[in-house]
């Protein structure tokens, strides 16, 4: 009994590897219990433009009931947003990305978010200061997480 409990507990770190370290946004909104970016286990992590990201966000807990979920992505050098927008195709939530619940949400409802997109950008060379957050549909904050990228050509 208790070797499956222990092999149910080590099981999602097997799964998703080592978590990535992040900071609260500055808007002081919930993190997730657990961020794993695939391929980084240290700030900064390498983006590779042209590459795909995958990003899970695990045991996110709405603080309020919400019908929809809108992802946002913002992208700062020096403190100055550089106009990145997370595509039209990934901004509903409930449509990609939830799992574990389905929307409307009740409040208390826990759930984990996947971000999986392939993204061309702009700027190459430089370390930005990423923001990643979910947002109900009243424009409370759900989530809200930085982490510092470094972002390479591909």
């Amino acid at each position: 009994m208790y070797k499956f409990l222990l092999i149910a507990a080590l099981l999602p770190a097997v799964v998703f590897g080592q978590s990535t370290p992040f900071r609260q946004c500055s808007s002081g909104a919930p993190v997730p219990s657990n961020v794993y970016i695939e391929g980084c286990t240290a700030l900064p992590c390498t983006v590779v433009s042209g590459g795909t990201l995958v990003a899970h966000g695990n045991g996110i807990t709405t603080p309020v009931a919400t019908a929809s979920v809108t992802a946002h992505i913002v992208a700062r050098v020096l403190g100055l947003d550089v106009g990145f927008e997370i595509p039209d195709g990934l901004r509903d939530a409930c449509a990609v990305g939830i799992s574990g619940a389905t929307c409307p949400l009740a409040a208390g409802t826990t759930f984990d978010y996947t971000l999986n997109y392939s993204m061309e950008l702009p700027l190459v060379g430089i370390t930005a200061q990423v923001e990643v957050g979910l947002t109900a549909a009243d424009g409370t904050a759900i989530t809200c997480i930085e982490i510092d990228a470094t972002i390479i050509a591909g």
